[in-house]
C-alpha cells in the first residue's frame, strides 16, 4: 500500500500550512509486461530514499506558501499572480533538479492553448489580457499572434535649441521631440530580406527563406525565422487552400460542435480569436506572394494550392506543379504525411467506381467536411483501424449516430484498441469504453476482400475470420506515411525503418536544407532514432529548424541549436477518456502502472481483482527499456498539478521529461516514489482550491470591513447632522 500525505482538510489547516496530516490513501501497484515482468511494493519511505521531489513537492510547497501568505497578509491578493507562486515555490522546494521557475518557463513556451498574460497599463495596474499567447510576451518558440515590428527608441535625446523652448526634455512631449529629430535612415537590406521577382509571372523567383509545406511545423519555422531575423521575408508553399491549422480537432472536438459553430471555426476569415482556434492565423496575416518584395519590414507569404514536385539541391531551386521555379537561400522540408492506404481497397477502388466513391481517408479539412456530409447521409459505416485516428473517429461518428441512427463498426487486426501503445489492461479498458459508446468492434480481424454489392447498394468487406460486413461507407484509418517524394529528385536519404528524411541533430539534411515535423527522422540522444507524428513535435522541431536557418555565426544571439525536446502527445475519446504521454510509449516494452484506486470495502487493505473498470481512475504508466524509464503515460490526469486560469501550475509533462532526461532506473521503490510525485490523487489541486477560497473569503471580509469603516466615517455622526429614526 502506498501512503500519500496530504494537507489537513480542516479549516485549522490554514493556520498550520506547513504541517501535514497522517491521513492515508489506498493505492494499488499494478505491473503489466509483455515479457512477464514482476512488480513489487516499495516501502513508505521510498520517496525519501529516492531523494527527489519534482512535481508534487513543488506544488505542495506552493500551496503551503500561499497558506502562509494568507496568515501574514489579511489583504492577500486572491488573484494568485504567477510571480508570487513561483518565488514561494522555488524557495520552499530546496531542490536543484527542477525549480518551479524552470517549469514555468518551459510550460510558458510549450502551451497548446491561448492563455492570459499579465501586463501593466500606463497607470501601473496589473490587468488581465485574454487572447494572447506566450509568443506575444516575446517567446519565439511558440506561434506568435502578431507580426514583428521595429520598436521605438527607449529615450529621445534633447534636440538642438531645446533650451529655447523653456521646457526640459522630460517636460517636452514625444511629438515635440520627434519633430526636431532627423528622419531615420532606411534600414539596409539584410540577406534575409532580398526577394527577386519574375518579370514573366510577377511572382517570386528567388527568396531567402523557403518553406515547403504549410502545416504546423512550417508555421513554427516561419515564426522562428522572423524572431531571429526581424526583417526577413519567408515564402511558404502549401498544397491546401487554407492557412496553417491544427489537425487534432478534426477527429475530436469538431464532431461535438453544432453546425453553425463548425462553419465559423472552418473559416479563416475575420476575428480568429473570437471565431476559431483551429487556424494559427487568418488569411489577412499572410502577404500576397506578388507583394512579398514590397514588405519593408519583412513578413510571411503563403502560396496556397501549389505543390513542389522537384528539388535541385546543387542549384538550390525547386519546381512547382505549375511549372514555376524558385531559387532559395535556405529551405525547410515540412511536407508532413499522407494517409496510408490498404492494397485491398486500392485494388477494389480501381475496379469499381462505386467502391472508390464510398471509400474515405482522413487527413485534412476537406476530408473532415466530406466524411461529415457522407456520414450524415449514410446508414452504416465501417472504420478500418484501431490506432489513434481509427479510435477517435469511431467514437466521434457516434455523435452522428445519436442524431441519425448511424451504425458504426470498427475492424482492427490487434487484440484491442490502441494495442500498439497501451499495455493490455488499458487497451482492454479502452476497447470497452469504445464499445459502450455504441461502436461494434471486430478485434483480431484483417480485411481480405472488398467488393461492391449492387443488390444492396453497399460495400461488402470480407474479414479473415470468414465473416463479412456491408456498409454504405468505409473509412480507412491505418496511420500515415511521410511525404518524402522529393527525396528521389534531391538524392536525399530516407530512414529505411520508419520513413522520413534523415537529418542530423540540427535537423539539417544537407547544407542549407532542413526537415521538420512528421517528415523528418531525427536522432534522439536518449531514445535513439525516431520519427514522431504529433503536433507538439511539429511545433518544436519546426522552431529549432527555423532558428538554425536564420542563424548567424557573427551574431551571438543567433547561434545554431540541436533538437533535444521530448515531445508530448495526447488522445481524447468523447472528452471523457484522455491521456498524455512523453517519450517512447510502446506496448512491446515492459510497463509498470500506478493508479489511484478507491479504498477497499474491508479494513485489511487487501486489493481486489484487476478489472478494466479499475482504470477509469487517474494513473501513471512507466515504460521501461534496459532497466530505465524511457516513456511515461499520464492516464486521466491533467497536465497542470493544480488548476488556476490566472497562474501557471507545475506541469506533469515537464516532470515526465525531467525523469526521462535523468535516465531514471526502473527500481520498483523508485518508481513508487515517482508515481507519488505525479499526484495521482490530485490532492494538491484540492488543497490549492481550498486555500484559494479561504484567501478570497479573507479578502472579501477585509473589503467589507473597509467599506463599513468608510461608511461610518462619512455618515451623519461624522458630519454632525442628526439622523431620523428608522421605522420598524
Amino acid at each position: 500500500m502506498l501512503r500519500f500525505s496530504r494537507l489537513a482538510s480542516s479549516a485549522a489547516r490554514h493556520q498550520r500550512a506547513a504541517l501535514y496530516s497522517s491521513r492515508q490513501f489506498h493505492s494499488r501497484f499494478i505491473a503489466a509486461s509483455t515479457s512477464g515482468s514482476g512488480g513489487g511494493n516499495g516501502g513508505d519511505n521510498a520517496g525519501d530514499s529516492a531523494g527527489r521531489f519534482y512535481g508534487i513537492g513543488a506544488a505542495a510547497a506552493a500551496v503551503a506558501a500561499l497558506a502562509a501568505a494568507a496568515l501574514s497578509s489579511p489583504n492577500a491578493d486572491s488573484r494568485f499572480p504567477t510571480a508570487q507562486v513561483a518565488t514561494a515555490t522555488t524557495s520552499a522546494t530546496g531542490s536543484t533538479h527542477v525549480t518551479y521557475e524552470q517549469q514555468l518557463k518551459q510550460k510558458h513556451s510549450q502551451r497548446r492553448i491561448v492563455t492570459p498574460i499579465d501586463r501593466f497599463d500606463n497607470g501601473g495596474e496589473i490587468k488581465r489580457t485574454d487572447g494572447l499567447t506566450a509568443a506575444d510576451a516575446g517567446d519565439s518558440r511558440s506561434l506568435q499572434k502578431s507580426a514583428l515590428t521595429r520598436s521605438a527608441p527607449a529615450a529621445l535625446p534633447l534636440a538642438a535649441g531645446g533650451a529655447a523652448t523653456g521646457k526640459s526634455t522630460a517636460q517636452r512631449t514625444v511629438a515635440e521631440q520627434q519633430a526636431t529629430l532627423p528622419a531615420p535612415a532606411a534600414p539596409a537590406d539584410s540577406p534575409g530580406s532580398v526577394v527577386t521577382m519574375s518579370d514573366r509571372t510577377g511572382l517570386p523567383s528567388r527568396v531567402p527563406y523557403l518553406i515547403i509545406g504549410s502545416g504546423f511545423a512550417g508555421m513554427a519555422a516561419a515564426r522562428a525565422i522572423r524572431a531571429s531575423d526581424p526583417l526577413s521575408k519567408v515564402l511558404m508553399i502549401g498544397d491546401e487552400p487554407y492557412p496553417p491549422y491544427l489537425r487534432p480537432p478534426l477527429s475530436k472536438e469538431l464532431w461535438r460542435r453544432k453546425d453553425d459553430r463548425v462553419k465559423a471555426m472552418l473559416s479563416p476569415l475575420g476575428d480568429m480569436r473570437r471565431n476559431s482556434w483551429l487556424f494559427v492565423e487568418p488569411d489577412s496575416f499572410f502577404i500576397e506572394p506578388r507583394r512579398l518584395h514590397l514588405a519593408d519590414t519583412g513578413g510571411v507569404s503563403l502560396w496556397k494550392g501549389r505543390r513542389v514536385i522537384a528539388l535541385d539541391i546543387a542549384d538550390k531551386r525547386v519546381t512547382l506543379d505549375s511549372g514555376d521555379r524558385i531559387e532559395y537561400g535556405k529551405c525547410l522540408l515540412a511536407t508532413g504525411g499522407r494517409p496510408r492506404t490498404l492494397p485491398v481497397f486500392d485494388a477494389a477502388a480501381a475496379q469499381s467506381p462505386e467502391v472508390a466513391a464510398r471509400t474515405a481517408y482522413f487527413r485534412n479539412i476537406d476530408d473532415f467536411q466530406s466524411l461529415r456530409n457522407k456520414a450524415n447521409q449514410a446508414k452504416s459505416v465501417i472504420v478500418i483501424g484501431g490506432g489513434f485516428l481509427g479510435c477517435e473517429l469511431a467514437v466521434s461518428l457516434t455523435e452522428v449516430a445519436k442524431k441519425t441512427g448511424l451504425e458504426v463498426h470498427q475492424v482492427f487486426k490487434e487484440s484491442g484498441t490502441l494495442a500498439h501503445v497501451l499495455p493490455p489492461h488499458l487497451s482492454e479498458h479502452t476497447s470497452k469504453f469504445i464499445a459502450q459508446s455504441g461502436v461494434a468492434q471486430y478485434p483480431g480481424e484483417r480485411v481480405t476482400s472488398v467488393d461492391w454489392d449492387s443488390a444492396a447498394g453497399q460495400v461488402k468487406v470480407g474479414l479473415s475470420s470468414g465473416r463479412s460486413l456491408s456498409a454504405d461507407l468505409c473509412l480507412v484509418a491505418v496511420g500515415i506515411e511521410a511525404n518524402t517524394q522529393l527525396a528521389e529528385s534531391a538524392g536525399l536519404e530516407i530512414d529505411p525503418g520508419d520513413g522520413g528524411f534523415l537529418v542530423n541533430a540540427e535537423l539539417e539534411a544537407r547544407a542549407d536544407l532542413y526537415a521538420a515535423g512528421d517528415a523528418c527522422s531525427y536522432y534522439d540522444v536518449l531514445l535513439g532514432r525516431r520519427r514522431v507524428e504529433h503536433v507538439n513535435h511539429a511545433e518544436e522541431s519546426g522552431a529549432v529548424a527555423g532558428r538554425n536557418m536564420a542563424s548567424d555565426p557573427a551574431d551571438p544571439g543567433r547561434k545554431r541549436s540541436t533538437y533535444q525536446h521530448q515531445s508530448s502527445f495526447w488522445c481524447n475519446l468523447a472528452n471523457t477518456l484522455a491521456w498524455d504521454a512523453v517519450g517512447l510509449v510502446d506496448s512491446r516494452l515492459e510497463t509498470q502502472s500506478f493508479f489511484a484506486m478507491p479504498p477497499p470495502a474491508s479494513d485489511d487493505g487487501a486489493a481486489g481483482s484487476d478489472t478494466a473498470e479499475d482504470y477509469q481512475y487517474p494513473g501513471v504508466v512507466f515504460y521501461l527499456k534496459a532497466g530505465r524509464v524511457v516513456g511515461i503515460l499520464l492516464w486521466n490526469l491533467p497536465d497542470e498539478i493544480f488548476q488556476d486560469k490566472k497562474a501557471f501550475a507545475p506541469s506533469r509533462l515537464n516532470l515526465a521529461r525531467k525523469v526521462l532526461a535523468e535516465r531514471q532506473l526502473a527500481d520498483p521503490a523508485a518508481l513508487q516514489a515517482l508515481a507519488r510525485e505525479f499526484d495521482v490523487y490530485q490532492t494538491v489541486d484540492d488543497d490549492y482550491q481550498d486555500l484559494k477560497k479561504y484567501m478570497e473569503t479573507k479578502e472579501r471580509q477585509q473589503q467589507q470591513a473597509e467599506a463599513s469603516a468608510t461608511a461610518n466615517s462619512s455618515g451623519p455622526a461624522a458630519t454632525g447632522v442628526a439622523s431620523a429614526p428608522v421605522p420598524a
